[in-house]
């Protein structure tokens, strides 16, 4: 930064002036930043010479200082300037101040001598007379020179004569040599063409060899390139259908594990109805005995009743074979659900599952206070009840085994081929290897990486001899030949 010498510009004139007036008693003064700023202030004025103004000088800041001494040639009041560097200043500090001493002895107009000092010594009274009285005019007098004795002074002799123009100038001579000179430049100027033009044509043909040979080699890595490219396709097409394939494999073997599991769990619930059921009518025929035994009961309308309860049966297998028959046409129709090639879309949320509320078992009015059937008839239906709600239940069952494998297949798909992806474009682990680019690249397709020469290709990857992998300047990550770059570490 440059020195602030407008702050305190009439406080600083006003001292240096007291200095170098004659008038005035003051005969030094001291000037000094303002404390780490580059704003100049006067620090101390005095009247006690050259050791009182050293006194003021400190050896951790840079400071200026003027003092007036006596010429000890001529008795005149000399002024110096004195730029000082302490050896204790930052050398930061020495570099910013050394650009300000031009301008501070602009400032100062007047000096006589300007002096550079680090330590007290470079301040010393007699250093400084002494310096003062080399710089003076006075130091010198035509008095104190000494005559010289350089002999008898001769006359001054001369070797020139006279010329006559016309004996000693040959006109046709002098025609004749203009006109050899003017042959012999046009010679020099036709063979300098002639060279110049053979040089030219002699350049112009190693440049079209060297694009040549160029061209050809760069079609030869292009064409290989291609080659590559197609047999790498066509490999990652294979292993990407083999995967399928794997994952369908899989996912029907699972299928049919379900499905196997959940027949499994109806047989075990029928078998369990069944069980049930013949408990419950070895239940009814122990009161229908017990109640025939007791003689309070008509046998006409017991067999009514037990007529009611064999249709209601009868229905209640209908609509379990129905539904059971249902399921299984759906699970024969519904065709094999191939994964989705696009992991991008998100799945569909899956509508709530609407479970079946059993209807509510009709309750048969009760029979007046004097039947004594009353109690058997409440458990007959009763045991109705309790053997439709487990069929309704196994309806409930089959949905929900079908919406399980309709969610297995489609959340599977989905994770697998968003982890294939990511796995694809995520690219290694730092190798700390790294390339410089000897010639320019393009990238033909999204899995290669451009760069132009002298750029640093980091992380690289050496696949083959031919093609290597490696992070660009711009950050893109992918191949590129191998023979465009050199390793530099």
């Amino acid at each position: 930064m440059a020195i602030d010498l407008k702050t305190n510009g009439g406080a600083l004139l006003a001292a240096f002036n007291d200095v170098v007036n004659d008038s005035c008693d003051t005969d030094w003064a001291v000037f000094g930043y303002d404390k780490t700023s580059n704003t100049l202030k006067v620090v101390e004025t005095g009247d006690d010479g050259v050791e009182g103004m050293a006194e003021e000088l400190s050896d951790s800041k840079p400071m200026y200082a003027v003092v007036q001494v006596t010429d000890p040639n001529s008795g005149l009041k000399k002024n110096i300037q004195i730029n000082w560097l302490g050896e204790a200043v930052r050398e930061s500090r020495k570099g910013v101040v050394q650009r300000h001493v031009p301008d501070v002895e602009r400032f100062f107009k007047g000096c006589h001598v300007r002096i550079a000092a680090r330590v007290d010594d470079d301040v010393d009274e007699k250093l400084l007379l002494s310096k003062v009285a080399k710089s003076s005019g006075s130091n010198y007098g035509v008095h104190k020179e000494k005559k010289k004795d350089y002999g008898p002074v001769g006359k001054v002799g001369s070797v020139y004569q006279r010329t006559d123009a016309s004996k000693d100038i040959n006109v046709q001579s002098r025609n004749q040599y203009w006109a050899d000179s003017e042959a012999a430049e046009k010679t020099r100027i036709a063979d300098e063409q002639k060279a110049k033009a053979s040089e030219r044509d002699r350049l112009d043909a190693e440049r079209r060899e060297r694009e040549t040979a160029e061209g050809r080699r760069r079609d030869d890595q292009a064409r290989a390139h291609d080659q590559e490219s197609q047999a790498r396709k066509v490999r990652e097409r294979e292993a990407e259908t083999q995967q399928r394939e794997a994952e369908r494999s899989r996912w029907k073997q699972q299928q049919e594990a379900e499905a196997e599991q959940d027949a499994a769990a109806q047989r075990d619930a029928v078998s369990s109805r069944q069980q049930q059921w013949q408990e419950e009518q070895a239940r009814i025929a122990a009161n229908k005995t017990s109640f025939d035994m007791g003689g309070r009961d008509n046998a006409e309308e017991q067999r009514q009743k037990q007529q009611r309860w064999e249709e209601e049966r009868s229905e209640i297998a209908r609509a379990k074979a129905e539904t059971r028959a249902t399921y299984e046409q759906e699970r024969e129709d519904e065709p094999e659900e191939e994964p989705e090639q696009e992991p991008e879309q998100e799945e569909e949320e899956e509508e709530p599952e609407t479970r079946y509320e059993p209807e509510p078992v009709p309750q048969r009015e009760p029979e007046p206070e004097p039947e004594p059937e009353a109690e058997p008839e409440q458990d007959m239906y009763q045991n109705v009840a309790a053997e439709e709600a487990p069929a309704q239940d196994e309806e409930e069952l089959y949905d929900t085994a079908e919406n399980q494998g309709t969610g297995y297949s489609e959340a599977v798909e989905d994770d697998l081929y968003a982890t294939a992806e990511g796995v694809a474009d995520e690219p290694p682990a730092a190798t700390g290897k790294r390339a410089k680019a000897v010639y320019d690249y393009q990238a033909e397709d999204d899995g290669e990486i451009s760069f132009d020469p002298d750029d640093i290709i980091t992380d690289v990857e050496e696949i083959d001899e031919g093609w290597w992998r490696g992070t660009a300047p711009s950050g893109e990550y992918g191949m590129f030949p191998a023979n465009y770059v050199e390793l530099i570490d």
